[in-house]
């Protein structure tokens, strides 16, 4: 069984990984974009500052549009803000699951977007939890994209540097 401390530390280092692989990223490299229409790095960043607890609040809400919220307050984050801001992610993600219930977890239904209602800590797992995980490895691959072509499988998923 996925406890509420596990689903935590799960977010938690994909925070630190995130954090991790911007210290990867060209300094040049912020209004890169892979194609029209896609986010640019500076606007992935700002998403990842936000896209966990905007996520945790939201379904906790059942209301979508409390992510909206948090997205807007992170528009105006520039590029050597983003540690600071996920590190403030972090502490809102650990004060929320200090705070909550395992039982209410599992009991309370939430939204999740275009999957219908489910028990909140399911859609914790299949809502923040994979957004930090699949947004992480985007900035992954902008990163190489835009130069960073040191890294790899170790930066992306244990936010470390290689030595071998």
């Amino acid at each position: 069984m996925i406890t509420k401390a596990h689903l935590a530390a799960s977010m938690l280092r994909e925070c630190d990984i995130a954090k991790h692989l911007f210290t990867k990223i060209p300094v040049d490299a912020y209004d890169y974009r892979p194609a029209e229409g896609q986010r640019s790095t500076l606007e992935l960043l700002r998403y990842l500052s936000v896209c966990g607890i905007g996520g945790i609040r939201a379904m906790e809400a059942n209301d979508l549009k409390v992510m909206t919220e948090f997205t807007e307050q992170a528009a105006a984050m520039q590029a050597a803000e983003f540690p600071e801001a996920m590190d403030r992610q972090k502490a809102r993600i650990r004060e929320y699951f200090d705070g909550v219930d395992e039982r209410a977890l599992e009991t309370m239904e939430a939204k999740l977007p275009g999957a219908g209602s489910m028990p909140l800590d399911v859609a914790l797992m299949n809502g923040p939890l994979k957004w930090l995980t699949g947004y992480k490895m985007q900035l992954f691959l902008y990163a190489k994209a835009s130069g960073a072509s040191e890294i790899g499988t170790a930066n992306a998923w244990a936010g470390i540097d290689w030595r071998g």
